[in-house]
């Protein structure tokens, strides 16, 4: 799974006219989010993920890798402390979720089910375009 093309994918299906849709490439300043979005006046941050799920439904997410870092986690926190929108975008090889950024501190230790539970979206992959 790579985020790039998951990137990509986004990118060519989720704008409307008008909105903006960019991959940072911060190399100067770890943790911001890899995706800044605006659309009609509202600007958000996404952090993408696209791990592959795990075989048990109690085994974590993010079990070995693709984990949210430490420099991450503290610039969610940032964020929300400066009433920021922030998500996290979780593309595994069997469903999208979006999930708010004020859970980036424990989404590592989240299953499959329990990051559905909280996702404020979410669907089984492939995604149809009206979702």
């Amino acid at each position: 799974m790579s985020e790039k093309n998951d990137y990509l994918k986004l990118k060519a299906h989720l704008p409307q006219r008008g909105d903006r849709l960019e991959r940072i490439e911060n190399l100067a300043g770890s943790g911001t989010p890899d995706v800044n979005f605006c659309s009609n006046g509202t600007e958000c941050w996404v952090e993408m993920k696209s791990p592959q799920e795990p075989k048990r439904e109690t085994s974590q997410l993010f079990g070995g890798r693709h984990k949210l870092s430490q420099a991450q986690m503290n610039w969610f926190l940032r964020q929300r402390n400066a009433k920021g929108k922030a998500y996290v975008l979780i593309i595994t090889d069997k469903r999208m979720l979006l999930i708010d950024g004020q859970h980036a501190d424990d989404i590592n230790a989240m299953t499959v089910n329990q990051l559905c539970e909280i996702a404020s979206w979410g669907a089984t992959r492939p995604v149809r375009k009206a979702e």
